[in-house]
């Protein structure tokens, strides 16, 4: 499996990193996107590492969430023909639960 990362999940980790360069230090950032890094290139091999989403539990695709981090969590679904993982988002856990569904359209 081979892993690719939607348009919607970059731009997240892009934003993420940059805010935590501006409040943490240059350190700190490239430490937390190594870390988003090494769980996404651990889906290649462990696929379903993730549990299903359950705020996505409605959709026609299963898609699963990562822990990443303390208060963030990697959005994926699995393309089992193509054997492609699509990251879809970077989810900060602490907004409101019901924006991640109109994020994900």
């Amino acid at each position: 499996m081979q892993v690719e990362w939607k348009k919607q999940a970059q731009r997240e980790v892009r934003a993420v990193v940059i805010y935590g360069v501006e409040n943490f230090g240059e350190r700190t950032a490239v430490l937390f996107y190594q870390k988003i890094k090494l769980w996404a290139e651990r889906l290649v091999t462990h696929p379903e590492l993730g549990s299903p989403e359950p705020l996505l539990a409605a959709r026609i695709r299963l898609y699963r969430s990562l822990i990443v981090s303390e208060h963030h969590k990697l959005i994926y679904y699995i393309d089992e023909q193509k054997q492609i993982i699509y990251i879809a988002d970077l989810w900060d856990m602490r907004r409101e639960p019901s924006r991640l569904s109109r994020r994900l359209k």
